[in-house]
């Protein structure tokens, strides 16, 4: 009773304010779409960055020790322990010298701090919840390293690689500070088309922005299950084909 209770306080806390979103007309707005596709493009780049970094890195400290470890692992967390928009404002120079600055790749790269110290936690630990005997065994099993990812590796960890996606979406669409400082008003995300919208008379237009925030988690999560099932499939369909003509 008590666990029904809690669980539907804390529904009210969290829809109740959504309703508040929902706006009474619907507008179709060129800006906001083509920010849209924007922001979808540096959602996507900045996952394909993490999923790189953060499966190479974490596989390299999940199974070591040592000072030299501890020490890449709190260079690594450091922009957690720091604010990142003291260090934004560092990179914001360097970009400026480097011509990044008010570019989508400098954007892009910035929005590593505050993502990818996470991801590599989260890879560090699937690596290690797999273990390091069941990764000599694949070795032994598949030495091709990209068919190992693509038939062993890759499914066997599909939960870290969906809370990776989620993850950094999230945090990517919640930047604001950090686009509107390396990105200059240039690079377009939904979330600085969306506070100024509130802080001026366009009421209805940032009440959709906002629903866009809400969606674009949802929507590329669903999508990333969708095509995370597919390759399962694909896999097993594969592994039974070449187990039936091992036994032919």
């Amino acid at each position: 009773m008590r666990r029904r209770i809690i669980t539907g306080v804390t529904g009210f806390l969290i829809l109740v304010p959504l309703f508040g979103l929902i706006p009474s007309t619907w507008t179709w707005n060129p800006r906001l779409f083509e920010t849209l596709a924007t922001t979808i493009s540096m959602i996507v780049a900045l996952t394909l960055l993490n999923h790189s970094i953060g499966y190479i890195t974490g596989k390299a400290i999940a199974f070591r020790a040592g000072r030299l470890i501890r020490s890449m692992e709190l260079l690594i967390s450091l922009p957690l322990f720091l604010p990142v928009l003291l260090l934004s404002f560092g990179l914001y120079l360097t970009w400026i010298r480097l011509g990044l600055a008010d570019q989508f790749v400098g954007v892009l790269l910035v929005l590593l701090l505050p993502t990818l110290p996470y991801t590599i936690r989260i890879y560090t630990n699937a690596f290690q919840a797999l273990g390091e005997q069941m990764m000599e065994q694949m070795v032994l099993i598949e030495p091709s390293r990209i068919k190992r990812f693509v038939f062993l590796t890759g499914p066997m960890m599909r939960s870290a690689i969906q809370s990776v996606t989620l993850l950094v979406t999230v945090i990517a669409l919640s930047q604001y500070a950090l686009v509107t400082l390396i990105g200059g008003g240039v690079v377009q995300m939904i979330a600085l088309e969306a506070f100024p919208l509130y802080s001026g008379n366009s009421l209805i237009a940032a009440k959709e922005a906002t629903i866009w925030l809400l969606v674009l988690p949802f929507l590329i999560y669903f999508v990333q299950l969708i095509l995370l099932e597919a390759w399962v499939r694909l896999v097993r369909r594969l592994l039974d084909g070449r187990y039936d003509s091992a036994r032919q």
